[in-house]
């Protein structure tokens, strides 16, 4: 359907919102990238001035601590992490070996501030989102701990809080781990 049909039906003004904008870009660049359908597509034709007005904004890159040495992408629930959360998940890393200079920390704030897809930014080739976040990737989620292996290898998790309070989830977050990463231990 076109505009011109469109405005038979609908007589009031339509706003679209940069946000919403946004999203709906970032869905479709993850979607098309795993090829989850083609429905994205589809919808992507009938929305023509959407990506024009995305391109006249500068791209923003999406901003993460660490040096991502071995494209290892941490995703976390929240604006920004507990000193306690913090030190848990470097324990877990520490277990596997890596540290704050293998991966590239980003917080769900500092995802919905960019409108770039992070893993078209980034090209991680692996990774863990931890707790559920406001963000077109969680489209990717099957189930918590379950490695699934596309274009990238990944898991979700649950968020860091639950995490440090609860043994059997630490348990199964470990598990997951050490097959993640093929640790042997």
């Amino acid at each position: 359907m076109n505009l011109k049909e469109l405005s038979l039906f609908l007589t009031d003004e339509i706003f679209v919102l940069q946000e919403e904008v946004k999203e709906k870009l970032a869905v479709n660049k993850i979607a098309s990238r795993l090829d989850l359908g083609s429905s994205s597509g589809s919808e992507e034709a009938n929305e023509p001035e959407s990506p024009a007005m995305v391109k006249e904004h500068d791209p923003e890159p999406i901003p993460y601590e660490g040096e991502f040495k071995q494209s290892i992408l941490v995703i976390y629930q929240g604006d920004e992490l507990k000193e306690s959360s913090r030190a848990f998940l470097f324990k877990i890393f520490s277990a596997v070996n890596l540290s704050l200079k293998d991966i590239a920390l980003v917080s769900e704030l500092s995802l919905k501030g960019s409108n770039e897809d992070p893993l078209e930014q980034l090209n991680p080739e692996k990774m863990i989102l931890f707790g559920t976040i406001y963000h077109p990737l969680m489209g990717m989620k099957k189930e918590n701990y379950q490695i699934t292996q596309e274009s990238i290898g990944y898991f979700f998790a649950d968020d860091l809080d639950t995490l440090e309070k609860n043994v059997p989830l630490k348990r199964k977050l470990w598990d997951t781990l050490q097959i993640f990463f093929n640790i042997k231990k």
